[in-house]
């Protein structure tokens, strides 16, 4: 049986230094595959954005809140609460982010050719 017919189907060509190197989060998050319809589903259902909308908003929603509260303990207690619930979902998103960057690195091909050529077979 032929390489071809059995690999063809199942991998895709080394892009090659054409596409060019990627950086920040474009290292880790790779929709340029998918068909348009999919991109959105895909953004969609990912926990990574969701995480990083809601350390946002509750940062947000505190620094509202401390700039109008009463100075009641239950308001110090829930402005307390706003803060390191938000501190929390950004570490979160900070974690996944790093997670993603390993897993990327882990499944980067190495790009080295051999100089030498086979000589003898696999199964000798």
């Amino acid at each position: 049986m032929e390489n071809g017919a059995v690999y063809s189907p199942t991998t895709e060509e080394d892009p090659g230094p054409a596409r060019g190197a990627r950086s920040g989060l474009a290292a880790c998050v790779s929709l340029d595959r998918l068909p348009w319809p999919r991109r959105v589903l895909k953004g969609l259902q990912l926990d990574f954005y969701i995480t990083l909308g809601t350390g946002c908003v509750f940062l947000l929603a505190s620094i509202i809140f401390v700039s109008t509260h009463d100075r009641t303990s239950a308001e110090i207690a829930a402005i307390v609460f706003g803060f390191m619930a938000s501190l929390l979902f950004l570490f979160d998103f900070v974690a996944m982010l790093s997670e993603r960057r390993q897993e990327a690195q882990l499944r980067k091909p190495e790009n080295r050719t051999r100089a030498e050529a086979l000589t003898q077979p696999l199964n000798a």
